[in-house]
């Protein structure tokens, strides 16, 4: 089974949102942003896509909106000065 660290992805791909200034986009369905995750970080396979787009959306990259007529969501980037990337790490030792 291949591990796939998505932590490179995310920052690669927030930096190139910000450089197509997404957050002008507005409100959006999530198949707008698979397909801009997928063609960002070329990575075809679906689950994959969507474990970003979900961790992104943990870490408060994107914001949810529920959209009123139908029982689905819409997102929206965040704008640059509301965005701080950290980078976590963990560090475990065994004695």
């Amino acid at each position: 089974m291949q591990h796939i660290d998505i932590t490179l992805y995310k920052l690669d791909i927030i930096k190139v949102l910000k450089k197509k200034k997404a957050s002008e986009y507005g409100f959006i369905k999530y198949s707008n942003f698979k397909k801009l995750i997928s063609h960002i970080s070329n990575i075809k396979k679906q689950y994959i896509v969507r474990k970003i787009f979900l961790e992104l959306l943990d870490d408060s990259i994107f914001i949810k909106k529920k959209n009123e007529n139908i029982n689905s969501y819409l997102y929206k980037f965040r704008s640059d000065r509301d965005i701080c990337v950290t980078k976590k790490s963990i560090t475990i030792d065994f004695i």
